[in-house]
């Protein structure tokens, strides 16, 4: 186990010394930490760590791992004690406490970058530690990628900054393509579907929607279409895969939840990837089963496994990037992988586990285990301290977390050697600035936009919804319009011209503290 092998720095050692002489001790060693958080997978010398045999896989059910299990309570446990928290208060508390939360107003300040989101600072910082684009696309100066699950285009707009103003790829010829969620469906919605097509409409060609154009990549048949889309890149690069569902109203089993999701993504970049590729994807706790398999499945197939925690990634939440370098090629996983595509679909990691306990190396739980207790160290004493500090922050911590803001952000645009980009070297040339792009314009579409506490969520969900108006937000202001005092009859006052699609316009004169819409639950 490797606190951070296969990493690099992009700025010199000297350089970087230098910049961080200007922190005070306690300073630099608290930074140093927030770029630090990665873990590489050693295999063994005896070549154990080897693919197991097809005809094993997806024949058994998955089983739970106890010390794996007892994180993943432990975790849940001090999770827990935010469910009584307002989550939009809990929120603007968090992200003040972020460290990091003043990187992406610096990059969009010095950088002019487009899009510039977390999302896009993430990616920017896993290009600065790894390296991610193989030697040999630099080399021979042509270098392709796909990304999945993308919208709305940062990881692809990041990408893009980092080729053009890096000395060792800025003549690199570029290809991409991309796939995600149609916006444009209209059977697409809900709480998974990026409503922000800011990249997509004017880069359309380049993204991959299917037959069917909704862009489902769990669809069998498009990944097979995927691959023929593709097939006209003389070799796949880089493969990114930032997918993940909306699972605030069942947090404790995100893992599961999204497993079905990660499985696809990495068949999919076994399918595309040519040798020496690289493969990078987002996933969350590694407590299951499921993740388990797929890890050694990844260690199998690729020279070197990271698990990546950006400094840019709230540090509270359990996201984290596994960062694939160096793929050996189809050929060793050409059996097993068939087995994947006959399987593929959204179920995929529902009902059977990919290998059996048996077959997974006591070396690589061991790493495994020790993976996860320094995430979930990590996690814990961030949701521990936020919880201290929500009760009460003095004067003198405020200004000392907002110091280490402060220093986080100028550290981040000296290690990754941060540099301005022209818009007319953007890859849309005509979006809006991108000082007037908000980070949550990237909403899915039809998420609602959570209140109260996750308690209190979970106990309207229990009410008739005429109870749950009387407890809602808007009960008030809706008692101030009804033409009754109450019963069947009550009905909400309002032109007829305005009420549209279950949303009254309140036109009532002298209401001063209602207000302007008013939703039917």
């Amino acid at each position: 186990m490797s606190s951070g092998n296969g990493t690099k720095r992009k700025v010199g050692k000297q350089q970087h010394f230098i910049n961080m002489v200007a922190f005070d001790p306690e300073t630099q060693s608290e930074i140093q930490g927030l770029f630090s958080k990665v873990r590489t997978y050693v295999k063994p010398s005896n070549g154990e760590w080897c693919i197991p045999d097809p005809n094993v896989a997806l024949r058994h059910s998955a089983e739970e791992h106890c010390r794996l299990q007892a994180l993943k309570v432990s975790l849940n446990t001090v999770k827990n004690q935010l469910s009584d928290k307002n989550v939009q208060i809990w929120h603007q508390h968090t992200n003040s406490t972020n460290r990091a939360g003043k990187v992406i107003a610096a990059v969009r300040s010095a950088a002019n970058a487009e899009i510039c989101t977390q999302a896009w600072c993430k990616f920017f910082e896993i290009l600065g530690v790894f390296n991610l684009l193989p030697e040999e696309a630099l080399q021979n100066g042509e270098l392709n990628t796909v990304h999945l699950c993308e919208a709305p285009g940062a990881f692809i707009t990041a990408l893009n900054h980092y080729i053009k103003t890096s000395e060792s790829t800025r003549y690199c010829d570029w290809s991409w393509a991309a796939n995600t969620l149609n916006p444009y469906h209209e059977g697409n919605g809900g709480s998974t579907t990026i409503a922000d097509d800011r990249l997509i409409a004017n880069t359309l060609p380049w993204w991959f929607f299917g037959s069917d154009n909704t862009g489902n990549i769990m669809i069998q048949k498009h990944l097979l279409e995927l691959q023929v889309f593709v097939a006209n890149m003389h070799r796949v690069d880089l493969v990114t895969a930032d997918g993940s569902f909306d699972c605030q109203e069942n947090p404790d089993e995100q893992e599961a939840l999204v497993a079905s999701l990660h499985y696809c993504e990495a068949t999919a970049a076994l399918l595309l990837l040519s040798p020496g590729g690289s493969f990078v994807l987002k996933m969350f706790t590694l407590y299951e089963h499921s993740s388990i398999c797929l890890l050694y499945l990844l260690n199998c197939c690729f020279r070197s496994v990271n698990i990546f925690k950006p400094a840019t990634s709230k540090a509270g939440n359990s996201e984290v990037y596994v960062v694939c370098l160096n793929y050996d090629g189809k050929e060793a996983v050409r059996p097993l992988l068939s087995k994947l595509i006959r399987n593929y679909g959204p179920h995929l990691a529902d009902r059977e586990a990919l290998f059996p306990n048996s077959l997974i190396p006591e070396s690589f739980l061991t790493q495994h285990e020790e993976v996860c207790s320094y995430f979930h160290a990590q996690q814990v004493e961030t949701i521990t301290e936020n919880l201290r500090l929500f009760e009460g922050m003095s004067t003198e911590q405020r200004q000392r977390l907002d110091y280490i803001r402060d220093c986080t952000a100028q550290e981040y645009l000296q290690r990754f050697q941060v540099s301005f980009l022209p818009r007319s070297r953007w890859i849309s040339r005509h979006m809006v600035s991108p000082a007037c792009c908000s980070v949550s314009a990237g909403r899915p579409l039809g998420q609602k936009k959570q209140t109260a506490s996750f308690n209190e969520r979970r106990e309207l969900q229990t009410l008739s919804w005429r109870e749950r108006i009387v407890r809602g937000c808007h009960a008030t202001c809706i008692q101030k319009h009804c033409t009754e005092a109450s019963g069947t009859g009550c009905m909400l006052e309002g032109p007829l011209s305005q009420c549209h699609c279950g949303i009254m316009v309140c036109d009532r004169r002298g209401c001063t503290d209602c207000s302007q819409k008013l939703s039917f639950l």
